[in-house]
């Protein structure tokens, strides 16, 4: 996610681009809403009515980020617009200095918001030009910028600031998801129940409450519960899409989630062909499928998440420190590779978040404590023929979760097509 400089009139407002936008039923709003903020870790979403469904973006944006500052969704902005929301499909790029703004809104829907360099600009808009073409929509392409190809209509960034107050991105609510309700009902019933019996029958007095020790002991146990080796899974779950068809009956894979355990779950995007003959040939593997409302895509269940060794926080003598992990993964000799000017032209990064206490409760001045594990969160993007490099990652790091996309806007050396990686998780130190 890219958040802007103050908007011009407005000191305290900021777009935001490159949010995950997904849709779901108006009358399920809030079951819909909990679901995706929890897949997508979010924190914050914005939400706008498109038909009979809701469109939300969502994003986990830093505390630093917030302060005294009011967010707006840019793609939303784009999709409200009058000119845009008149066509079947509208891509928007908008230069930011080395950086482009890419908005892509379907029938009033965005379907893409991502924040790309200039290089993969032409190419992210040839590839959607073809994907348009394939779908029968006709595109309307609205550049701004002095380094981009011109559009077919003017247009200026100026035009999202007419919309204000529009697209604000709001903490997502801590609502109960309707499905829990009817559960939490009957747990209230029989918690009146106990209730009635124990104001009659007391129960012995207790004490007060676990120390910090304690405390902090039971955060770490619960930490690595499940807590698999980056350096071992994320290589093997590559591996398991090497032999995968990037076609099938009219549909292409377009990309595949998978968590730290169970499977992995594939969404193919359609091509021309139909859902009855892809669920008449599908493999019993590949159920059960769930078709998209909208009939552009459909999801499968992928491959089995293998089971590996996991990080134990009895090994942390041989965990390297933080700044240690920074020099190894971040330096510009970087990326564990002695070729760091190939690799980083190809789009292998690393992200590396600060690091923040297991506990947030520090610790009493007077309770004396060994050295502390701390824990941050990793990213690395890169594409399948950098997969080894996974292996070398240093045995603090767990996999939390790895998208595998296929990418059509590649390098050229890839063959302007390649497999995309974004592998996510949590990397602990000891302070």
């Amino acid at each position: 996610m890219h958040i802007t400089e103050p908007l011009p009139g407005e000191k305290r407002a900021r777009l935001a681009f490159g949010l995950e936008w997904r849709a779901y039923p108006i009358k399920e709003a809030k079951d819909g809403r909990s679901r995706y903020a929890e897949d997508f870790t979010a924190t914050h979403c914005v939400e706008m009515k498109v038909g009979s469904e809701m469109l939300a973006g969502f994003c986990a944006p830093e505390p630093s980020q917030l302060r005294r500052v009011k967010l707006y969704s840019g793609a939303a902005r784009v999709a409200m617009l009058e000119r845009v929301r008149a066509r079947p499909a509208v891509l928007v790029l908008m230069q930011d200095e080395q950086m482009v703004h890419l908005v892509y809104v379907v029938r009033g829907a965005v379907h893409n918001d991502e924040v790309v360099s200039l290089a993969t600009a032409a190419k992210r808009r040839e590839a959607i030009a073809q994907q348009c073409g394939k779908q029968g929509l006709a595109l309307l392409v609205l550049a701004s910028g002095g380094a981009l190809a011109a559009g077919d209509e003017p247009f200026s960034p100026a035009e999202l600031l007419q919309l204000k107050g529009v697209g604000r991105i709001r903490r997502v609510p801590a609502g109960v998801p309707n499905v829990v309700m009817v559960l939490l009902i009957s747990a209230v019933v029989g918690l009146a129940g106990k209730a009635v019996y124990g104001a009659f029958n007391p129960p012995p007095i207790v004490n007060a409450g676990p120390s910090w020790t304690q405390s902090y002991d039971l955060a770490v146990q619960e930490a690595f519960v499940h807590a698999p080796l980056a350096s071992s899974l994320a290589p093997q779950l590559l591996a398991r899409f090497d032999s995968l068809e990037t076609n099938r009956d009219g549909f292409q894979f377009d990309h595949a989630t998978c968590p730290a355990s169970g499977y992995c779950r594939l969404t193919y995007r359609r091509m021309g062909g139909t859902f009855e003959d892809f669920a008449r040939r599908a493999p019993a593997s590949m159920l059960p499928l769930t078709f998209d409302r909208a009939g552009n895509t459909l999801e499968a269940r992928g491959p089995a998440v293998p089971t590996v060794k996991g990080v134990l926080a009895a090994a942390r003598g041989s965990w390297p420190d933080e700044q240690s992990l920074i020099k190894a993964l971040q330096t510009p000799p970087q990326r564990m590779s002695e070729l760091p000017d190939t690799l980083k032209s190809f789009g292998y990064v690393v992200l590396l978040e600060p690091s923040r206490a297991v506990l947030s409760t520090p610790p009493p001045a007077n309770e004396a404590h060994g050295p502390l594990i701390r824990e941050g969160r990793w990213e690395i993007d890169g594409y399948r023929w950098q997969g080894p490099l996974l292996e070398r990652l240093p045995s603090n790091m767990t996999l939390e979760t790895l998208e595998v996309k296929l990418d059509t806007a590649a390098p050229d050396e890839l063959g302007k097509v390649g497999i995309h990686f974004v592998a996510k998780g949590k990397f602990y130190v000891v302070q």
